[in-house]
């Protein structure tokens, strides 16, 4: 049986070794390119491909764009931290590996796997042979990997959430978040294996990312973390809870602001459910005392230039509950509420304070006409049409109603007991004139 014969040196298709060898070069996938390991960095061979990952028709062209040297095929952007590399990495070996994005004619950005080797030849000539590979998708990969590691990161962080990541085949488990903290101890195999989801046995080899670190060198600065509302498609708010990094690099430019915006509606409307019963009169649906006192001094502390204070009472209230009991009592009161409701402006603070006695904050309003109608509008109150029948004893108490006013014209600061007090004695002049009637006391 006949020996198989060993392929031969020579190329089959008739051409030289060194005609193939050319070819070769020419035609390998990648730019393939020998400079001089010197300070200047001539090229003096660059491959056709190199040339025309470059941008480049020939190597004229490429020539103008680069200088002819190393140095100018890489992008401006990257070039120091380049030759950097290569001068650290060739201080420990002969071999070199860089990422960097080509300097091209059209500005297009493509990112290359530079692999080099340092020769020295035979006269003494020190010189780098290197093959570069367009990685610019790779690259790319590999930058939104690290923006979502860092999202995942920086989002867990901001919700005091922990995230854990578990890789079947190893054990491997990747926990993102302060969960000693939070659980005051470290993570078991049980806190993340909580019921049987397949039927391979787990056996995990757990690891914590501290993201205390990754707070740090965000600052308090750059973080916003606040609630607030967004029209919805039927014109009421949505509310949400916004919170947001900047990132910045070493020389305080803003790079990246990352955030996430959390759905907190829900529990929003039940905190305002329970701060309006906790705000409101359960029998008018008005502002309390003490609600209605907050908004009142707080709107005196804020500067408010001008205002009107009124005290409303209902007369002789004793005697309807005396004669029809109190259920028409409660009913004058919710119909009092309706018609002070109805009178004043929607920012107008109107509470019952207690009792008979109702009153109404109207920031901005000051002496002269407007004031003197909703003055006379008041005192009629919501019986004076039930009042002007034709005399005839009405069904239910039609009560009269009597005010009680302090305005502040501007100029002056003033405490909410200051206005109080200057309310409460024209009410009672107003009383002792005979009651269905108003009296307005200006402060300074």
């Amino acid at each position: 049986m006949a020996k198989p014969q060993h392929p031969s040196a020579e190329p089959i298709s008739g051409q030289s070794a060194s005609e193939v060898f050319r070819d070769f070069l020419e035609h390998t996938p990648g730019g393939l390119f020998r400079y001089h390991a010197d300070a200047e960095g001539a090229i003096d061979f660059a491959s056709q491909e190199l040339i025309t990952m470059m941008g480049c028709a020939d190597r004229a062209e490429f020539d103008a764009l680069t200088g002819g040297c190393f140095a100018g095929l890489v992008h401006p952007d990257d070039r120091q931290h380049v030759l950097d590399s290569i001068d650290e990495q060739i201080s420990h070996g002969d071999t070199d590996s860089v990422v960097y994005r080509l300097n091209r004619a059209d500005g297009r950005e493509l990112w290359v796997d530079d692999r080099g080797r340092h020769v020295v030849d035979a006269q003494g000539q020190p010189w780098f042979y290197v093959t570069v590979v367009d990685v610019t998708e790779k690259v790319a990969d590999e930058r939104e990997l690290k923006r979502a590691r860092e999202r995942m990161e920086i989002l867990t962080a901001l919700s005091n959430d922990v995230v854990f990541d578990i890789e079947c085949a190893t054990g491997n488990a990747q926990v993102f978040g302060d969960f000693a903290d939070r659980f005051g101890r470290a993570p078991r195999q049980d806190d993340f294996v909580v019921r049987r989801r397949c039927h391979a046995d787990c056996h995990l080899k757990i690891q914590v990312h501290d993201l205390d670190q990754l707070m740090e060198a965000i600052g308090d600065d750059s973080l916003v973390d606040f609630e607030t509302s967004t029209e919805g498609p039927d014109g009421e708010p949505v509310w949400f809870r916004y919170q947001s990094v900047v990132l910045y690099d070493d020389d305080g430019n803003a790079v990246r602001h990352v955030g996430r915006l959390l759905d907190t509606h829900e529990m929003m409307m039940r905190e305002s459910q329970f701060r309006r019963k906790a705000e409101r009169d359960s029998l008018t649906g008005l502002f309390n005392r003490s609600a209605a006192l907050n908004r009142m001094d707080t709107a005196l502390k804020s500067g408010t230039p001008q205002f009107t204070f009124f005290l409303i009472d209902v007369d002789d209230f004793k005697g309807i509950n005396d004669t029809y009991g109190h259920p028409e009592g409660d009913r004058v009161l919710v119909e009092l509420a309706e018609f002070l409701t109805a009178a004043m402006r929607r920012e107008d603070v109107v509470a019952r304070l207690g009792g008979d006695e109702f009153a109404v904050f109207a920031n901005g309003l000051a002496p002269g006409p407007a004031l003197d109608r909703i003055m006379d509008h008041l005192v009629r109150g919501p019986f004076a049409a039930q009042r002007a029948t034709d005399g005839s004893a009405p069904a239910g108490p039609a009560p009269s109603i009597t005010v009680g006013a302090a305005c502040c014209p501007g100029g002056d600061e003033v405490t909410f007991e200051q206005v109080y007090a200057l309310a409460d004695e024209a009410l009672y002049e107003a009383k002792q004139a005979g009651k269905a009637q108003s009296r307005l006391r200006v402060v300074g």
